[in-house]
C-alpha cells in the first residue's frame, strides 16, 4: 500500500502543484492530496492514515499540527533549521529539491523492519555498460540508453566512474551522494526513501550523485557495491537500473554477473583491440567464460555539437545517439526478460 502525503498550503495552486509532481516523481512510494481548507484536512484524517503531512500554517492553537500525522514538515517561505516545532523545508525551490529534502526527513522516523512498497524484483533489470577500452563512447552511450527507457518507465543511472564531470557540466551541488548511501547500507538503514533523498533528474531518467572523493572506491569492494545495487534493485520503485560501471578495472566481475545484459563500446586501433584481447582472456581465466554471452561489442557514434548543457538530455535522446539506441535496443527485451 502505498503512503500518503497531505499538502495542506492557502494557495490552491501550490497546494495542486505541488501534489501532482509528487505523483509523478513518487507514484511508486507515495500518494499526494492536496488540500488548502483545514476542516477537509481534517475531515480526510478520520478515514485515512496521513504519513506526511507538507503544511503551509505554521504551528499553533488547532493548526495542521493537530492533525495525526507520521511526520509533520512545515512549507516555509525561507531557508530555515529544524525549529522546535518540527522540521522545516523551504517552499521556494524546485520540486526535486522539495522531494530530496522531505523524502529525508521523513526516512529518519522508519524503523529499519519496515518495508517500503515497490516492484517485484521480477520483470526488473540493470542495463551495464562497461569497456576496457577508454574515450570509447561509454558514458554517453549509458546516458543516452537510460533517456531511451525513461521515456516508458522509470529509470536510475548509476555511474561508479572516479571523475565524471556531473558537477561542471549540469551545474548541480549535491549534498548527499551515494558516499552516503553506502553508509546507509553498511548501517542496515538503507531504504527506498532514503534512496531518493538523494536522486537528480536528467531529462526524465533519476541519476544518483557518484562517490564524493575518488578514494571512496579503495573503500567499496566490488561485491558490496555490487550489493547494494542489487539493494537498490529490490526495494525501490526503479524498473531499470543503467548502470556505467566504469573503473573497477580487475574487480568488474561482481557487476558484469548483476546485469542481464552489457553493451561494450569498442574501437579498432591497434591498442584498443589489445585491451579487448587482455579482457577476454581475463575472463576465460576467471572461469567466467559464460558472462560473454551478456557481452554486445558496438561502435558507438561520437556526441558534437551540444551547444547548451540544459539541451543535452534531449539532445541525447533525439540526435544520433538516441537514434543508434533505439536501434540498438529494437527486438532485443527478451535478454533482460527471459
Amino acid at each position: 500500500m502505498k503512503k500518503i502525503m497531505a499538502v495542506y498550503d492557502n494557495d490552491p495552486a501550490y497546494a495542486e502543484r505541488l501534489s501532482d509532481y509528487v505523483n509523478r516523481k513518487e507514484k511508486g512510494l507515495f500518494e499526494a492530496q492536496a488540500f488548502t481548507s483545514k476542516e477537509k484536512l481534517d475531515e480526510y484524517a478520520k478515514k485515512h492514515r496521513i504519513d506526511v503531512l507538507l503544511t503551509g500554517a505554521g504551528p499553533g492553537g488547532s493548526g495542521p499540527e493537530a492533525v495525526p500525522a507520521g511526520r509533520t514538515i512545515y512549507l516555509t517561505e525561507e531557508q530555515t533549521a529544524k525549529t522546535a516545532a518540527g522540521h522545516t523545508v523551504c517552499k521556494y525551490q524546485s520540486g526535486d529539491d522539495i522531494i530530496r529534502e522531505v523524502m529525508a526527513v521523513y526516512s529518519e522516523t522508519l524503523p529499519p523492519e519496515e518495508v517500503l512498497p515497490g516492484l517485484s524484483v521480477k520483470g526488473k533489470r540493470v542495463v551495464g555498460v562497461y569497456s576496457p577500452v577508454n574515450r570509447c563512447g561509454k558514458t554517453s552511450l549509458a546516458l543516452a540508453i537510460g533517456q531511451v527507457f525513461a521515456k516508458e518507465e522509470k529509470v536510475l543511472f548509476i555511474t561508479l566512474d572516479s571523475f565524471t564531470g556531473f558537477t561542471g557540466l549540469l551545474d548541480e551541488r549535491w549534498k548527499r551522494d551515494l558516499s552516503d548511501l553506502i553508509y546507509y547500507h553498511r548501517q542496515g538503514r538503507f531504504n527506498a526513501l532514503r534512496l531518493n533523498s538523494l536522486v537528480y533528474y536528467f531529462g526524465e531518467m533519476a541519476w544518483l550523485p557518484p562517490l564524493r572523493f575518488p578514494e571512496d572506491l579503495n573503500q567499496v569492494s566490488a561485491g558490496e557495491m555490487a550489493a547494494l545495487i542489487a539493494k537498490i534493485l529490490e526495494e525501490s520503485d526503479y524498473e531499470t537500473i543503467v548502470l556505467d560501471v566504469g573503473a573497477y578495472g580487475r574487480q568488474v566481475i561482481p557487476f558484469l554477473e548483476l546485469c542481464q545484459v552489457v553493451y561494450m563500446p569498442v574501437r579498432e586501433d591497434i591498442f584498443s583491440r589489445a585491451k579487448l584481447d587482455e579482457f577476454d582472456a581475463y575472463i576465460n581465466d576467471s572461469g567466467k567464460r559464460p558472462l560473454k554471452e551478456k557481452f554486445f561489442r558496438v561502435h558507438v557514434p561520437m556526441v558534437t555539437g551540444i551547444k547548451r548543457v540544459e539541451h543535452f538530455p534531449q539532445e541525447l535522446l533525439w540526435g544520433d545517439m538516441g537514434d543508434f539506441v533505439r536501434n540498438l535496443l529494437k527486438g532485443r527485451r527478451d535478454l533482460w526478460e527471459s
